[in-house]
């Protein structure tokens, strides 16, 4: 029996290229293949192929945030896309396939819709073949991807072990009614068998068919990568989170041994040293993440791997030792989860506060020149504009980019069961769940205050990266920035314009950084965000530019100004520059204080 696995395409303004590798359904195939099943997997979003679309109907209300063209380092987005393979060349290869089974992961609640698109390709060119849809969102709302008529049944959670039991009933035209964590039609009727197990022994899988993907293809800095999962389960019940909907609540260790095992057959066999650990919980237990760190390097040598966590690691979750040993072990970036610096807020959604220990965690990165990026959540419903804000001052005075993360709501999570209660929005509207829409608002902050928040700490990170190594400063405070940015980046012409839009010429084109900081001049003498934009040459010897603010929130600029003053921007370690001025950098360098 042929089984087709499908990653499907997405439509968004972005996409994170480097963390789309399907290692889930390289899990499945590894399973399916040890039950004597022919796998095939499609991944729709390996490609670099991108389309600029038209932006649905239903997201009109964006598109005065997000203008085109604007080359300021505080842009958010531009053109909507259609990232991966196109639907007509989906539909080719699901005709060729010869699949007599085609399962279609549908992980992320807005991209369940492009999911829902594969499955009526595949029942459009093989209409007899059953199509089983899995993943995070559909154990979030089984029902409603089961009653899509394209859909014959859905997998609830973790797979490895019910998927290969659902193929054998279908073989066999046997009904599912005893499987666990399976959905499936009865004369009508949609049933759903709850997920009541998780498998304990994740050290019995075996290793993801990575032979079924073609790795050259997932590149870090231009070197080949996988995702490695050493753990499962999550039993922090943060309450904005799906994962222990999809994962359990128990958590589930692989053994540092059989992990081990793991790198070394991806080095031998496949040539890799680049490894992302995409764990939910990765350093939840410290002394077996020492464990295992230090097996590396026994094995490896310190830093001959490469290794990261894109989905993060709790900031609360560290330690010194900890930390010295990610970095003797490959570790050169650390993306940190916070979530908010508010004791209220914390509490509200059920995360750890502690700020002296992130505070520490931070300062110990830094001692051993671990670059970091700390996560926090905006637009929460209950959160207010000044916690949101007191998060970002916070992280402004660390050694570390801001991560701003807009929340966007999940079904299933504590949250959501707030904003909607028990029942679920229309299907259509779940594409409106996506953290590029800003889509919930409250009496506490609406849309445009938390597009302002996200260009402000888009700001911060362009002084800390950018700004602050090119003068020659660990830290700085806004006065003194201010100062500096009036005598050495403000234009001339610029000094005594109105709070408006305004146009600049110059006889070469601007950098990416001279754009930065002029617009962080403006922004420091008007208190407005401005979009710069290229205009259409009139003469070929000048480059002409229009600088205007940015729809933004007078309020949360306002509350941003009114506390900002004395809050100290600090730098952070060994970022790469994007511009050096030795002539600026001797006009205004001063002895750094300390941060």
């Amino acid at each position: 029996m042929k089984i087709l696995l499908i990653q499907p395409p997405v439509r968004d303004f972005y996409q994170t290229a480097i963390r789309t590798q399907p290692i889930g359904l390289a899990y499945l195939a590894a399973s399916l293949e040890q039950h004597a099943f022919d796998v095939e997997i499609l991944d729709c979003q390996v490609t670099s192929q991108k389309k600029s679309i038209p932006l649905p109907e239903p997201f009109s209300f964006i598109k005065k945030f997000y203008p085109r063209g604007d080359l300021s380092p505080f842009r958010l987005f531009g053109n909507f896309y259609h990232f991966g393979l196109s639907y007509e060349e989906i539909a080719r290869r699901i005709s060729s396939s010869a699949a007599d089974a085609v399962g279609v992961s549908a992980q992320f609640t807005p991209y369940c819709p492009e999911a829902l698109q594969v499955a009526a390709l595949v029942k459009s060119m093989l209409p007899k073949v059953p199509v089983i849809m899995g993943g995070a969102h559909v154990a979030a709302a089984p029902l409603d991807v089961l009653r899509q008529p394209s859909v014959d049944y859905v997998v609830l959670g973790e797979a490895e072990e019910s998927l290969p039991l659902l193929l054998q009933h279908i073989q066999r035209d046997r009904i599912p009614e005893q499987l666990d964590g399976v959905g499936y039609k009865l004369n009508g009727a949609l049933r759903i068998n709850p997920r009541r197990r998780f498998i304990n022994e994740i050290d019995t899988l075996p290793f993801p068919a990575r032979q079924r993907l073609d790795l050259s293809l997932y590149t870090i800095g231009k070197q080949p990568y996988t995702v490695l999962i050493t753990s499962r389960g999550c039993p922090q019940r943060c309450t904005y989170c799906s994962v222990s909907q999809v994962m359990g609540e128990t958590f589930r260790t692989r053994s540092p041994e059989n992990i081990l095992e793991e790198v070394k057959q991806c080095r031998e066999i496949f040539g890799i040293s680049v490894f992302d650990i995409e764990d939910d919980n990765f350093t939840l237990d410290q002394k077996r993440a020492e464990h295992l760190l230090h097996l590396f390097i026994e094995e490896f040598g310190e830093d001959e791997l490469q290794l990261r966590a894109m989905n993060g690691v709790s900031i609360f979750s560290l330690n010194k030792e900890l930390i010295a040993a990610m970095k003797r072990a490959g570790f050169h970036h650390l993306d940190l989860s916070l979530g908010s610096i508010s004791r209220r807020a914390s509490i509200e959604i059920n995360r750890p506060h502690d700020p002296a220990q992130a505070t520490s965690v931070l300062r110990q990165a830094a001692e051993h020149s671990l670059p970091t990026t700390t996560y926090v959540i905006l637009g929460i419903p209950g959160h207010t504009l000044d916690e949101m804000l007191q998060s970002l001052f916070y992280l402004m005075g660390q050694k570390t980019l801001i991560g701003p993360s807009i929340f966007y709501p999940t079904p299933g999570t504590a949250v959501y069961e707030q904003l909607y209660g028990s029942g679920r929005p229309p299907l259509a509207d779940y594409s409106m769940f996506r953290s590029s829409l800003f889509p919930v608002e409250t009496e506490e902050f609406s849309r445009r205050d938390l597009i302002t928040l996200l260009k402000l700490s888009r700001w911060i990170n362009f002084v800390k990266r950018c700004i602050l190594p090119e003068i020659g400063r660990q830290t700085i405070l806004v006065p003194e920035l201010h100062e500096i940015a009036a005598r050495v980046w403000m234009p001339d012409e610029l000094k005594e314009m109105p709070r408006a839009a305004t146009s600049l010429s110059r006889p070469e084109p601007l950098t990416v950084c001279e754009v930065g900081k002029i617009a962080t001049a403006l922004f420091l003498a008007t208190h407005d965000l401005f979009s710069v934009r290229r205009l259409r040459q009139t003469r070929a010897v000048l480059y002409h530019y229009r600088m205007a603010p940015y729809p933004a929130s007078r309020k949360v600029l306002k509350l941003f100004w009114d506390a900002v003053d004395g809050v100290p921007i600090c730098s952070v370690p060994h970022h790469e520059m994007l511009l050096t001025n030795n002539k600026t950098t001797a006009a205004i360098k001063k002895t750094p204080p300390a941060c």
